[in-house]
Protein backbone atom coordinates (compact mmCIF):
# COMPACT_ATOMS: atom_id res chain seq x y z
CA UNK A 1 0.00 0.00 0.00
CA UNK A 2 1.51 3.72 -0.73
CA UNK A 3 2.10 5.97 1.73
CA UNK A 4 -0.15 8.14 0.57
CA UNK A 5 -2.97 5.95 0.71
CA UNK A 6 -1.96 5.14 4.56
CA UNK A 7 -1.62 8.86 5.33
CA UNK A 8 -5.36 9.55 4.28
CA UNK A 9 -6.78 6.05 6.03
CA UNK A 10 -5.10 6.20 8.86
CA UNK A 11 -4.84 10.23 10.22
CA UNK A 12 -0.80 9.50 10.55
CA UNK A 13 -0.25 12.02 12.87
CA UNK A 14 3.09 12.01 14.51
CA UNK A 15 3.01 12.56 18.27
CA UNK A 16 4.45 11.58 22.03
CA UNK A 17 1.77 9.53 24.23
CA UNK A 18 1.39 10.94 27.51
CA UNK A 19 2.74 9.12 29.93
CA UNK A 20 0.72 7.15 32.73
CA UNK A 21 1.87 4.84 34.77
CA UNK A 22 -0.80 2.81 36.10
CA UNK A 23 -2.06 1.85 39.10
CA UNK A 24 -1.64 4.73 41.05
CA UNK A 25 -0.03 5.36 44.90
CA UNK A 26 -1.47 6.62 47.41
CA UNK A 27 0.22 7.64 50.63
CA UNK A 28 1.75 4.30 50.18
CA UNK A 29 -1.30 2.43 49.66
CA UNK A 30 -1.67 0.93 45.66
CA UNK A 31 -5.39 1.81 44.29
CA UNK A 32 -6.14 -0.68 41.36
CA UNK A 33 -9.22 0.05 39.07
CA UNK A 34 -10.70 -2.60 37.01
CA UNK A 35 -13.06 -2.24 34.26
CA UNK A 36 -15.65 -5.29 34.70
CA UNK A 37 -17.82 -7.05 32.06
CA UNK A 38 -20.87 -8.49 33.44
CA UNK A 39 -23.57 -10.55 30.97
CA UNK A 40 -25.65 -13.49 31.09
CA UNK A 41 -26.29 -15.51 27.71
CA UNK A 42 -23.92 -12.58 25.86
CA UNK A 43 -26.48 -9.95 27.64
CA UNK A 44 -25.43 -7.19 29.39
CA UNK A 45 -25.88 -7.13 33.36
CA UNK A 46 -27.38 -3.81 34.31
CA UNK A 47 -28.71 -3.61 37.73
CA UNK A 48 -25.16 -5.33 39.89
CA UNK A 49 -24.37 -3.65 42.87
CA UNK A 50 -20.56 -3.27 44.57
CA UNK A 51 -22.19 -5.91 47.04
CA UNK A 52 -22.63 -8.20 43.86
CA UNK A 53 -19.01 -8.93 43.12
CA UNK A 54 -15.87 -10.49 45.32
CA UNK A 55 -12.21 -9.44 44.41
CA UNK A 56 -9.09 -11.35 44.76
CA UNK A 57 -5.62 -10.10 43.84
CA UNK A 58 -3.05 -13.38 43.90
CA UNK A 59 -6.42 -15.02 45.99
CA UNK A 60 -6.40 -12.56 48.69
CA UNK A 61 -9.68 -11.22 48.89
CA UNK A 62 -9.68 -6.97 48.71
CA UNK A 63 -12.46 -4.88 49.72
CA UNK A 64 -14.21 -2.39 46.85
CA UNK A 65 -13.82 1.24 47.45
CA UNK A 66 -15.13 2.67 44.68
CA UNK A 67 -17.75 1.27 42.17
CA UNK A 68 -19.66 2.81 38.96
CA UNK A 69 -21.86 1.44 36.42
CA UNK A 70 -21.09 2.98 32.77
CA UNK A 71 -23.97 2.86 30.69
CA UNK A 72 -22.50 4.14 26.83
CA UNK A 73 -24.82 6.41 25.27
CA UNK A 74 -26.53 5.64 21.71
CA UNK A 75 -24.02 7.46 19.02
CA UNK A 76 -25.18 11.22 18.11
CA UNK A 77 -24.63 13.38 14.94
CA UNK A 78 -21.07 13.53 13.70
CA UNK A 79 -21.32 16.95 13.83
CA UNK A 80 -21.91 16.67 17.89
CA UNK A 81 -18.91 15.46 18.38
CA UNK A 82 -16.55 17.29 19.42
CA UNK A 83 -12.84 16.36 18.38
CA UNK A 84 -9.22 16.74 20.44
CA UNK A 85 -7.73 20.22 19.86
CA UNK A 86 -3.87 17.82 19.77
CA UNK A 87 -2.81 14.23 19.78
CA UNK A 88 -1.64 14.45 23.28
CA UNK A 89 -5.12 15.97 24.59
CA UNK A 90 -6.86 12.75 22.80
CA UNK A 91 -4.15 10.35 24.61
CA UNK A 92 -5.36 12.55 27.93
CA UNK A 93 -9.14 11.80 27.10
CA UNK A 94 -8.11 8.23 26.27
CA UNK A 95 -6.51 7.83 29.73
CA UNK A 96 -10.00 8.26 31.29
CA UNK A 97 -11.65 4.89 31.50
CA UNK A 98 -14.88 6.45 31.61
CA UNK A 99 -14.34 6.20 27.82
CA UNK A 100 -14.31 3.47 25.35
CA UNK A 101 -11.32 3.62 23.37
CA UNK A 102 -11.42 1.41 20.14
CA UNK A 103 -8.38 0.66 17.62
CA UNK A 104 -8.90 -0.78 14.15
CA UNK A 105 -6.09 -2.95 13.39
CA UNK A 106 -6.06 -3.24 9.27
CA UNK A 107 -3.86 -6.41 8.77
CA UNK A 108 -2.78 -5.64 5.55
CA UNK A 109 -0.42 -8.46 4.90
CA UNK A 110 -3.06 -10.76 5.67
CA UNK A 111 -6.41 -9.83 4.00
CA UNK A 112 -6.65 -9.62 0.32
CA UNK A 113 -8.30 -7.00 -1.75
CA UNK A 114 -11.85 -9.24 -1.73
CA UNK A 115 -11.13 -9.48 1.98
CA UNK A 116 -10.74 -5.26 2.36
CA UNK A 117 -13.65 -4.62 0.09
CA UNK A 118 -16.34 -6.87 2.40
CA UNK A 119 -14.56 -4.92 5.18
CA UNK A 120 -15.46 -1.97 4.14
CA UNK A 121 -19.18 -1.00 4.66
CA UNK A 122 -19.45 -3.03 7.86
CA UNK A 123 -16.84 -0.86 9.54
CA UNK A 124 -18.22 2.25 8.56
CA UNK A 125 -21.30 1.17 9.98
CA UNK A 126 -19.68 0.53 13.33
CA UNK A 127 -18.18 3.54 13.52
CA UNK A 128 -20.59 5.47 11.84
CA UNK A 129 -23.72 4.16 14.31
CA UNK A 130 -22.31 2.27 16.84
CA UNK A 131 -19.59 4.65 18.71
CA UNK A 132 -20.90 7.00 21.34
CA UNK A 133 -20.44 10.68 21.69
CA UNK A 134 -17.39 10.06 24.06
CA UNK A 135 -15.60 7.04 22.40
CA UNK A 136 -12.65 7.14 20.39
CA UNK A 137 -11.23 5.46 17.50
CA UNK A 138 -8.19 5.26 16.17
CA UNK A 139 -6.69 3.34 13.08
CA UNK A 140 -3.37 1.11 12.65
CA UNK A 141 -1.85 -1.00 10.00
CA UNK A 142 1.81 -2.81 10.09
CA UNK A 143 3.42 -0.35 8.57
CA UNK A 144 2.81 2.28 11.26
CA UNK A 145 4.39 3.12 14.14
CA UNK A 146 2.31 3.15 17.50
CA UNK A 147 2.77 6.76 17.79
CA UNK A 148 1.51 7.83 14.63
CA UNK A 149 -1.90 6.51 16.06
CA UNK A 150 -4.39 9.33 16.42
CA UNK A 151 -7.42 9.11 18.07
CA UNK A 152 -10.82 11.04 17.21
CA UNK A 153 -14.50 11.20 17.84
CA UNK A 154 -15.28 12.37 14.49
CA UNK A 155 -14.88 9.34 11.64
CA UNK A 156 -15.38 11.02 8.62
CA UNK A 157 -11.97 11.09 7.08
CA UNK A 158 -11.65 7.17 8.49
CA UNK A 159 -14.82 6.45 6.25
CA UNK A 160 -13.92 8.87 3.53
CA UNK A 161 -10.38 6.40 3.21
CA UNK A 162 -12.25 3.19 3.74
CA UNK A 163 -14.37 3.80 1.25
CA UNK A 164 -11.76 5.43 -1.39
CA UNK A 165 -8.65 3.46 -0.87
CA UNK A 166 -10.37 -0.30 0.12
CA UNK A 167 -7.50 -1.76 -2.00
CA UNK A 168 -5.45 -2.18 0.40
CA UNK A 169 -5.69 -5.47 1.05
CA UNK A 170 -2.35 -7.33 -0.19
CA UNK A 171 -2.46 -11.68 0.40
CA UNK A 172 -2.68 -13.25 -2.35
CA UNK A 173 -1.88 -10.46 -4.42
CA UNK A 174 1.35 -9.75 -6.98
CA UNK A 175 2.00 -6.69 -5.29
CA UNK A 176 4.95 -7.11 -3.63
CA UNK A 177 7.40 -4.33 -1.70
CA UNK A 178 10.93 -3.37 -2.96
CA UNK A 179 12.11 -5.70 0.11
CA UNK A 180 10.58 -9.01 -0.95
CA UNK A 181 11.91 -8.51 -4.38
CA UNK A 182 15.28 -9.18 -3.23
CA UNK A 183 13.63 -12.67 -2.06
CA UNK A 184 13.01 -12.99 -5.59
CA UNK A 185 16.32 -11.82 -7.41
CA UNK A 186 18.29 -14.05 -4.81
CA UNK A 187 16.28 -16.98 -5.12
CA UNK A 188 14.48 -17.72 -8.10
CA UNK A 189 12.69 -20.54 -8.93
CA UNK A 190 13.84 -23.67 -9.11
CA UNK A 191 13.88 -25.74 -12.84
CA UNK A 192 10.52 -27.46 -12.97
CA UNK A 193 8.90 -24.86 -10.16
CA UNK A 194 6.07 -22.88 -11.75
CA UNK A 195 4.62 -19.16 -9.94
CA UNK A 196 5.21 -16.11 -9.29
CA UNK A 197 8.01 -16.57 -6.67
CA UNK A 198 9.92 -19.86 -5.57
CA UNK A 199 9.05 -22.27 -3.01
CA UNK A 200 11.45 -20.57 -0.80
CA UNK A 201 11.43 -17.27 -1.69
CA UNK A 202 7.19 -17.93 -0.48
CA UNK A 203 8.02 -18.95 2.44
CA UNK A 204 10.34 -16.41 3.31
CA UNK A 205 7.91 -13.51 2.32
CA UNK A 206 5.17 -15.46 4.58
CA UNK A 207 7.70 -15.56 7.81
CA UNK A 208 8.59 -12.26 7.49
CA UNK A 209 4.84 -10.52 7.13
CA UNK A 210 3.94 -12.87 9.61
CA UNK A 211 6.19 -11.54 11.88
CA UNK A 212 6.07 -7.81 10.84
CA UNK A 213 2.60 -8.03 12.00
CA UNK A 214 2.97 -9.90 15.37
CA UNK A 215 5.71 -7.13 16.43
CA UNK A 216 3.30 -4.63 15.29
CA UNK A 217 0.92 -6.20 17.43
CA UNK A 218 2.95 -6.30 20.45
CA UNK A 219 4.39 -2.83 19.88
CA UNK A 220 0.78 -1.32 19.85
CA UNK A 221 -0.05 -3.17 22.91
CA UNK A 222 2.80 -1.29 24.62
CA UNK A 223 1.84 1.78 23.70
CA UNK A 224 -1.62 1.41 24.45
CA UNK A 225 -0.72 0.24 27.83
CA UNK A 226 1.45 3.58 28.99
CA UNK A 227 -1.48 5.62 27.52
CA UNK A 228 -4.59 4.03 29.70
CA UNK A 229 -5.73 1.96 32.41
CA UNK A 230 -9.23 0.88 31.62
CA UNK A 231 -9.90 -1.48 28.65
CA UNK A 232 -8.78 -1.42 24.87
CA UNK A 233 -10.87 -3.00 22.21
CA UNK A 234 -8.86 -3.86 19.25
CA UNK A 235 -10.82 -4.56 15.99
CA UNK A 236 -7.98 -7.09 14.20
CA UNK A 237 -9.43 -7.27 10.54
CA UNK A 238 -7.16 -10.37 9.50
CA UNK A 239 -7.48 -13.88 8.06
CA UNK A 240 -5.34 -15.10 10.90
CA UNK A 241 -1.96 -16.54 10.91
CA UNK A 242 0.22 -19.51 10.37
CA UNK A 243 2.22 -19.21 13.64
CA UNK A 244 5.52 -20.38 11.83
CA UNK A 245 8.07 -22.60 13.45
CA UNK A 246 11.79 -23.09 12.85
CA UNK A 247 12.66 -24.68 10.39
CA UNK A 248 16.08 -26.01 9.25
CA UNK A 249 15.21 -26.94 6.09
CA UNK A 250 14.99 -23.80 5.01
CA UNK A 251 18.64 -23.33 5.05
CA UNK A 252 19.57 -26.43 3.45
CA UNK A 253 20.88 -25.64 -0.26
CA UNK A 254 18.12 -26.52 -2.62
CA UNK A 255 19.01 -29.15 -5.79
CA UNK A 256 16.91 -29.53 -8.51
CA UNK A 257 17.04 -32.56 -11.65
CA UNK A 258 19.66 -33.07 -14.06
CA UNK A 259 22.41 -32.40 -11.01
CA UNK A 260 20.49 -28.37 -10.64
CA UNK A 261 22.67 -26.67 -7.41
CA UNK A 262 21.67 -23.98 -5.32
CA UNK A 263 24.78 -21.14 -5.99
CA UNK A 264 26.65 -20.74 -2.65
CA UNK A 265 25.43 -18.21 -0.70
CA UNK A 266 27.06 -14.93 -1.45
CA UNK A 267 28.50 -16.03 -5.24
CA UNK A 268 27.11 -13.68 -8.22
CA UNK A 269 24.46 -14.14 -10.66
CA UNK A 270 25.28 -15.61 -14.06
CA UNK A 271 24.30 -12.28 -15.36
CA UNK A 272 24.36 -8.76 -13.77
CA UNK A 273 21.14 -7.85 -11.45
CA UNK A 274 20.38 -3.91 -11.31
CA UNK A 275 17.79 -2.33 -9.20
CA UNK A 276 14.09 -4.08 -9.13
CA UNK A 277 15.06 -7.13 -10.46
CA UNK A 278 16.40 -6.04 -14.27
CA UNK A 279 19.06 -7.65 -16.04
CA UNK A 280 21.60 -6.04 -16.84
CA UNK A 281 24.84 -6.71 -19.56
CA UNK A 282 27.24 -6.03 -16.83
CA UNK A 283 27.54 -7.51 -13.56
CA UNK A 284 27.12 -5.01 -10.08
CA UNK A 285 28.66 -7.69 -8.02
CA UNK A 286 28.83 -4.96 -5.20
CA UNK A 287 25.69 -4.75 -5.05
CA UNK A 288 24.58 -8.38 -5.40
CA UNK A 289 26.70 -9.28 -2.85
CA UNK A 290 25.16 -6.96 -0.31
CA UNK A 291 21.67 -7.59 -1.47
CA UNK A 292 22.75 -11.57 -1.15
CA UNK A 293 24.49 -11.29 2.15
CA UNK A 294 21.29 -10.07 3.11
CA UNK A 295 18.82 -12.53 1.94
CA UNK A 296 21.29 -15.20 3.46
CA UNK A 297 21.17 -13.65 6.78
CA UNK A 298 17.14 -12.98 6.39
CA UNK A 299 17.30 -16.87 5.49
CA UNK A 300 19.20 -17.85 8.20
CA UNK A 301 16.85 -15.77 10.59
CA UNK A 302 13.84 -16.58 9.48
CA UNK A 303 14.34 -20.16 9.50
CA UNK A 304 14.84 -20.20 13.02
CA UNK A 305 11.83 -17.60 13.92
CA UNK A 306 9.52 -18.97 16.11
CA UNK A 307 6.47 -16.90 16.09
CA UNK A 308 4.47 -19.81 18.11
CA UNK A 309 6.24 -18.90 21.22
CA UNK A 310 6.46 -15.16 20.39
CA UNK A 311 2.29 -14.94 19.84
CA UNK A 312 2.00 -16.66 23.10
CA UNK A 313 3.88 -13.67 25.19
CA UNK A 314 1.22 -11.09 22.72
CA UNK A 315 -1.90 -12.20 24.60
CA UNK A 316 0.03 -12.00 27.75
CA UNK A 317 1.78 -8.65 26.78
CA UNK A 318 -1.72 -7.89 26.47
CA UNK A 319 -3.25 -9.19 29.66
CA UNK A 320 -1.02 -6.89 31.52
CA UNK A 321 -1.67 -3.94 29.43
CA UNK A 322 -5.66 -4.50 29.68
CA UNK A 323 -6.18 -4.87 25.66
CA UNK A 324 -8.65 -6.78 24.21
CA UNK A 325 -8.65 -7.96 20.57
CA UNK A 326 -12.03 -8.67 18.71
CA UNK A 327 -10.54 -10.31 15.35
CA UNK A 328 -12.72 -10.47 12.59
CA UNK A 329 -12.59 -12.46 9.53
CA UNK A 330 -13.30 -10.31 6.44
CA UNK A 331 -13.86 -13.36 4.30
CA UNK A 332 -17.12 -14.71 6.67
CA UNK A 333 -17.23 -18.11 6.05
CA UNK A 334 -14.70 -19.30 3.97
CA UNK A 335 -13.97 -22.83 2.02
CA UNK A 336 -10.55 -22.56 1.24
CA UNK A 337 -7.64 -20.94 2.86
CA UNK A 338 -5.43 -20.39 -0.55
CA UNK A 339 -6.48 -18.69 -3.59
CA UNK A 340 -5.78 -20.15 -6.69
CA UNK A 341 -3.43 -18.11 -7.97
CA UNK A 342 -1.15 -16.27 -8.51
CA UNK A 343 1.39 -19.56 -6.73
CA UNK A 344 -0.34 -23.32 -7.35
CA UNK A 345 -2.44 -23.76 -4.09
CA UNK A 346 -1.80 -26.56 -1.83
CA UNK A 347 -3.28 -29.56 -1.46
CA UNK A 348 -7.33 -30.13 -0.07
CA UNK A 349 -5.38 -31.40 2.90
CA UNK A 350 -3.08 -28.89 3.82
CA UNK A 351 -5.27 -26.09 2.79
CA UNK A 352 -7.41 -26.94 5.37
CA UNK A 353 -5.14 -27.34 8.08
CA UNK A 354 -4.35 -23.84 7.43
CA UNK A 355 -7.93 -22.68 6.91
CA UNK A 356 -8.38 -24.29 10.72
CA UNK A 357 -5.05 -23.19 12.22
CA UNK A 358 -5.81 -19.65 11.22
CA UNK A 359 -9.67 -19.61 12.84
CA UNK A 360 -7.79 -21.54 15.89
CA UNK A 361 -5.01 -18.80 16.16
CA UNK A 362 -8.13 -15.92 16.00
CA UNK A 363 -10.42 -17.55 18.75
CA UNK A 364 -6.92 -18.20 20.85
CA UNK A 365 -6.59 -14.47 20.78
CA UNK A 366 -10.00 -13.67 21.85
CA UNK A 367 -10.27 -15.95 24.48
CA UNK A 368 -7.27 -15.33 26.04
CA UNK A 369 -7.71 -11.38 26.14
CA UNK A 370 -11.51 -11.51 26.69
CA UNK A 371 -12.99 -10.40 23.38
CA UNK A 372 -14.77 -11.92 21.33
CA UNK A 373 -14.03 -13.97 17.75
CA UNK A 374 -15.88 -13.24 14.71
CA UNK A 375 -15.25 -16.10 12.34
CA UNK A 376 -17.35 -18.34 10.31
CA UNK A 377 -20.29 -15.97 9.59
CA UNK A 378 -21.06 -14.14 6.13
CA UNK A 379 -23.21 -11.21 7.73
CA UNK A 380 -20.17 -8.85 8.89
CA UNK A 381 -22.39 -6.30 10.06
CA UNK A 382 -23.95 -8.54 12.55
CA UNK A 383 -20.42 -9.93 13.43
CA UNK A 384 -19.39 -5.99 14.52
CA UNK A 385 -22.49 -5.33 15.87
CA UNK A 386 -21.77 -7.86 18.56
CA UNK A 387 -18.99 -6.05 19.43
CA UNK A 388 -20.69 -2.76 20.28
CA UNK A 389 -23.56 -4.95 22.56
CA UNK A 390 -20.22 -6.57 24.64
CA UNK A 391 -19.03 -3.16 25.24
CA UNK A 392 -22.31 -0.78 25.93
CA UNK A 393 -22.08 -1.72 29.80
CA UNK A 394 -19.69 -2.24 32.91
CA UNK A 395 -18.51 -1.67 36.00
CA UNK A 396 -15.44 0.11 37.31
CA UNK A 397 -14.32 -1.26 40.56
CA UNK A 398 -11.44 0.24 42.05
CA UNK A 399 -9.42 -1.09 45.58
CA UNK A 400 -6.50 -0.14 47.32
CA UNK A 401 -4.16 -3.41 47.23
CA UNK A 402 -3.69 -5.00 50.46
CA UNK A 403 -0.05 -5.64 48.91
CA UNK A 404 1.65 -2.68 49.35
CA UNK A 405 5.41 -3.90 48.27
CA UNK A 406 7.19 -2.30 45.28
CA UNK A 407 8.57 -5.49 43.57
CA UNK A 408 7.80 -4.93 40.11
CA UNK A 409 5.43 -8.17 40.23
CA UNK A 410 2.35 -9.41 38.22
CA UNK A 411 -0.18 -9.90 40.55
CA UNK A 412 -3.19 -11.59 39.37
CA UNK A 413 -6.92 -10.14 39.67
CA UNK A 414 -9.72 -12.28 39.40
CA UNK A 415 -13.45 -10.79 39.57
CA UNK A 416 -16.21 -13.10 40.60
CA UNK A 417 -19.72 -12.42 40.48
CA UNK A 418 -22.09 -13.53 43.25
CA UNK A 419 -25.23 -13.70 42.06
CA UNK A 420 -25.73 -17.02 39.91
CA UNK A 421 -25.72 -16.97 35.99
CA UNK A 422 -23.55 -13.91 35.44
CA UNK A 423 -20.41 -14.15 33.66
CA UNK A 424 -17.38 -11.86 34.20
CA UNK A 425 -14.81 -10.32 32.31
CA UNK A 426 -12.32 -8.53 33.79
CA UNK A 427 -8.48 -7.53 33.32
CA UNK A 428 -6.33 -10.25 34.47
CA UNK A 429 -3.73 -8.86 36.35
CA UNK A 430 -1.25 -5.89 36.40
CA UNK A 431 2.71 -5.56 36.98
CA UNK A 432 3.43 -4.12 40.49
CA UNK A 433 6.55 -0.90 39.78
CA UNK A 434 9.23 -1.23 41.61
CA UNK A 435 10.87 1.00 44.32
CA UNK A 436 12.95 2.61 41.43
CA UNK A 437 10.61 3.11 39.25
CA UNK A 438 8.22 5.02 41.97
CA UNK A 439 11.05 7.00 43.19
CA UNK A 440 12.14 7.69 39.58
CA UNK A 441 8.31 9.22 38.62
CA UNK A 442 8.65 11.41 41.93
CA UNK A 443 12.37 13.07 41.44
CA UNK A 444 12.46 13.09 37.88
CA UNK A 445 13.43 16.99 37.43
CA UNK A 446 15.79 16.77 39.93
CA UNK A 447 17.46 13.56 38.80
CA UNK A 448 17.48 14.74 35.02
CA UNK A 449 19.75 17.33 36.30
CA UNK A 450 22.04 15.84 38.67
CA UNK A 451 25.48 14.64 37.98
CA UNK A 452 25.31 10.93 38.83
CA UNK A 453 28.15 9.00 39.04
CA UNK A 454 29.17 6.15 36.68
CA UNK A 455 27.39 3.61 38.39
CA UNK A 456 24.63 5.58 39.03
CA UNK A 457 24.10 6.59 35.91
CA UNK A 458 24.07 2.95 34.09
CA UNK A 459 21.22 2.04 36.97
CA UNK A 460 18.97 5.23 36.11
CA UNK A 461 19.24 4.41 32.70
CA UNK A 462 18.64 0.56 32.54
CA UNK A 463 15.41 1.86 35.28
CA UNK A 464 14.69 4.55 32.24
CA UNK A 465 14.34 1.25 30.16
CA UNK A 466 12.09 -0.77 32.19
CA UNK A 467 9.92 2.51 32.54
CA UNK A 468 10.15 2.94 28.76
CA UNK A 469 8.81 -0.28 28.51
CA UNK A 470 5.54 0.92 30.42
CA UNK A 471 4.95 4.63 29.63
CA UNK A 472 6.48 4.16 25.55
CA UNK A 473 8.28 7.28 26.32
CA UNK A 474 11.42 6.62 23.47
CA UNK A 475 13.31 10.14 23.78
CA UNK A 476 13.79 9.75 27.16
CA UNK A 477 17.55 9.47 28.17
CA UNK A 478 19.90 10.07 30.81
CA UNK A 479 21.99 12.65 30.69
CA UNK A 480 25.38 13.56 33.01
CA UNK A 481 24.74 17.18 32.54
CA UNK A 482 21.48 18.94 30.94
CA UNK A 483 23.15 19.78 27.42
CA UNK A 484 21.40 22.05 24.87
CA UNK A 485 21.17 18.74 22.88
CA UNK A 486 17.60 17.12 21.81
CA UNK A 487 17.28 13.15 23.84
CA UNK A 488 18.10 11.26 20.98
CA UNK A 489 15.42 9.27 18.93
CA UNK A 490 15.85 5.16 18.83
CA UNK A 491 14.59 3.73 15.81
CA UNK A 492 15.06 0.34 13.90
CA UNK A 493 15.88 -1.11 11.08
CA UNK A 494 15.67 -4.61 9.51
CA UNK A 495 14.08 -7.33 7.36
CA UNK A 496 10.57 -7.05 9.69
CA UNK A 497 10.64 -3.23 9.03
CA UNK A 498 11.03 -3.84 5.14
CA UNK A 499 14.89 -2.58 5.74
CA UNK A 500 13.21 1.17 6.49
CA UNK A 501 13.56 3.01 9.72
CA UNK A 502 11.13 3.16 11.93
CA UNK A 503 10.52 4.59 15.77
CA UNK A 504 11.35 1.90 18.75
CA UNK A 505 8.88 3.35 20.99
CA UNK A 506 9.31 0.13 23.36
CA UNK A 507 13.19 -0.24 23.03
CA UNK A 508 13.24 -3.48 22.19
CA UNK A 509 14.89 -5.23 19.45
CA UNK A 510 16.02 -7.98 18.15
CA UNK A 511 19.23 -9.38 16.51
CA UNK A 512 18.51 -9.22 13.04
CA UNK A 513 17.85 -5.27 13.39
CA UNK A 514 19.72 -2.62 13.49
CA UNK A 515 19.56 0.27 16.04
CA UNK A 516 19.62 4.01 15.04
CA UNK A 517 19.66 6.84 16.99
CA UNK A 518 19.48 10.63 15.84
CA UNK A 519 19.42 13.73 17.33
CA UNK A 520 19.05 17.67 16.11
CA UNK A 521 22.42 19.84 17.85
CA UNK A 522 22.81 23.25 17.32
CA UNK A 523 26.38 24.26 15.63
CA UNK A 524 28.52 24.36 18.67
CA UNK A 525 27.85 20.35 19.39
CA UNK A 526 30.82 18.91 17.66
CA UNK A 527 30.10 14.89 16.37
CA UNK A 528 29.53 12.58 19.08
CA UNK A 529 31.65 9.14 19.56
CA UNK A 530 30.02 6.16 20.66
CA UNK A 531 30.70 2.79 23.07
CA UNK A 532 28.35 -0.03 23.74
CA UNK A 533 28.04 -0.78 27.86
CA UNK A 534 26.53 -4.29 28.87
CA UNK A 535 24.02 -3.46 31.77
CA UNK A 536 27.11 -3.44 34.17
CA UNK A 537 29.00 -0.19 32.70
CA UNK A 538 31.38 -2.95 31.46
CA UNK A 539 32.83 -1.41 27.38
CA UNK A 540 31.80 -4.24 25.00
CA UNK A 541 34.18 -4.51 21.36
CA UNK A 542 31.05 -4.47 19.43
CA UNK A 543 31.99 -0.65 17.80
CA UNK A 544 29.09 1.90 17.24
CA UNK A 545 29.31 3.75 13.89
CA UNK A 546 28.72 7.46 14.40
CA UNK A 547 27.95 10.50 12.21
CA UNK A 548 26.66 13.94 10.90
CA UNK A 549 24.25 14.47 8.23
CA UNK A 550 22.44 17.91 7.29
CA UNK A 551 18.33 18.13 7.02
CA UNK A 552 17.70 18.68 3.35
CA UNK A 553 14.76 20.57 4.24
CA UNK A 554 15.43 22.30 7.35
CA UNK A 555 19.63 22.44 7.04
CA UNK A 556 19.23 21.42 10.55
CA UNK A 557 22.31 19.38 12.07
CA UNK A 558 21.99 16.01 13.07
CA UNK A 559 24.04 13.46 14.91
CA UNK A 560 23.74 9.81 13.66
CA UNK A 561 24.91 6.41 15.36
CA UNK A 562 24.03 3.07 14.37
CA UNK A 563 24.48 -0.57 15.78
CA UNK A 564 24.49 -3.90 13.93
CA UNK A 565 22.91 -6.28 16.82
CA UNK A 566 23.48 -9.86 15.50
CA UNK A 567 26.88 -10.32 17.20
CA UNK A 568 24.86 -9.69 20.81
CA UNK A 569 23.34 -12.49 22.85
CA UNK A 570 19.95 -11.61 24.38
CA UNK A 571 19.79 -9.13 27.22
CA UNK A 572 19.41 -5.34 28.15
CA UNK A 573 22.41 -3.08 26.80
CA UNK A 574 23.28 0.68 27.16
CA UNK A 575 24.76 2.77 24.52
CA UNK A 576 27.19 5.82 25.38
CA UNK A 577 27.21 8.64 23.44
CA UNK A 578 29.93 11.16 24.00
CA UNK A 579 30.22 14.97 22.44
CA UNK A 580 31.64 18.29 23.28
CA UNK A 581 29.72 21.40 23.75
CA UNK A 582 31.35 24.57 24.51
CA UNK A 583 34.69 23.15 25.56
CA UNK A 584 32.36 20.88 27.97
CA UNK A 585 32.61 17.08 27.35
CA UNK A 586 29.10 15.75 28.01
CA UNK A 587 27.37 11.78 27.77
CA UNK A 588 23.95 10.28 27.11
CA UNK A 589 23.15 7.07 28.15
CA UNK A 590 20.16 5.09 26.01
CA UNK A 591 19.32 1.73 27.28
CA UNK A 592 17.57 -0.90 24.98
CA UNK A 593 16.41 -4.65 25.00
CA UNK A 594 17.63 -7.27 22.90
CA UNK A 595 15.07 -10.36 21.98
CA UNK A 596 16.16 -13.62 21.43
Amino acid sequence: MSKSVIAVLLLAVAQQPTPQQPPRFRGGTNFVQVDVFATRDGVPVQDLTAADFEILEDNAPQKIDTFEHIVVAPAGPQDARVEPSSPTVANQLAADPHRRVFLVFLDTFHVSVEGSHHIKEPLINLLTEILGADDLVGVMTPEMSPSQISFGRKTQVIEEGLRRNWVWGMRDSIRIDAYEQKYDICYPPMPGEQGQHSALASELMGRRRERVVLESLNDMIVHMGSIREGRTAVIAVTDGWLLYRPNQTLTVLRKGPLGWEEPIPGSPPPVGVGRGGTLTTKQNRDQFADEQTECDRDRMNLAMMDNAQYFRDLFGEANRANVSFYPIDPRGLAAFDTAIGPDAPPDIITDHAMLRGRGDTLRTLAVNTDGIALLDNNDLNRQLRRIAVDLTSYYLVGYYSTNNQLDGRFRTIKVRAKRSGVDIRARKGYRAPTETEVASAANLATAAASVPDDAAAVKASLNTLERDARIDESRTMLMSRTPELSAPAMFRRGPMTGNQLKPAPNRRFSRTDRLHLEAAATEDVTSWTGALLDRTGKRLGVPVTTGVRTDASNTQKCLTADLVLAPLGAGDYIVELTFTQRGAQQRILSAFRLGQ
